[in-house]
């Protein structure tokens, strides 16, 4: 009988609340909130272009003079028109999570903060 090899998401380290961080990983909510403003305007940036991919530009005359290959233009054109939808979608989807990141750490300097006045009030005036 063999030994399953050890988990990669749990450990001694992680005690019974379940995942921890890998181990050197380390961040603060100023990282956070910079990558969250990062990925926003990077995401913001992208859309713009990607919003001008469709609809498609080449028309089935520029797919040459054989009837032939001037069939495979609605297909060309449907998947230029997929490909713009779908880029939008990640761009959308990209700003969202960066909210989500902005949003963690400040929530995260709530929770520390009212925790340091917790830990510096414990056993004051005693």
């Amino acid at each position: 009988m063999t030994t399953p090899p050890p988990s990669t998401t749990s450990g001694p380290s992680a005690g019974p609340s379940g995942v921890q961080a890998p181990d050197g990983y380390k961040t603060d909510t100023d990282q956070m909130s910079s990558a969250g403003r990062n990925i926003n305007t990077k995401a913001e940036d992208a859309k713009g272009d990607v919003e001008e991919v469709k609809p498609a530009k080449v028309k089935a005359a520029e797919f040459g003079e054989h009837a032939d290959h001037q069939a495979w233009q609605p297909d060309y054109a449907a998947a230029i028109e997929a490909l713009g939808t779908a880029s939008t979608a990640m761009c959308d989807n990209l700003m969202a999570f960066a909210g989500q990141l902005g949003g963690a750490g400040s929530t995260y300097a709530e929770q520390e903060s009212s925790a340091q006045n917790t830990v510096s009030q414990s056993g004051a005036g005693l």
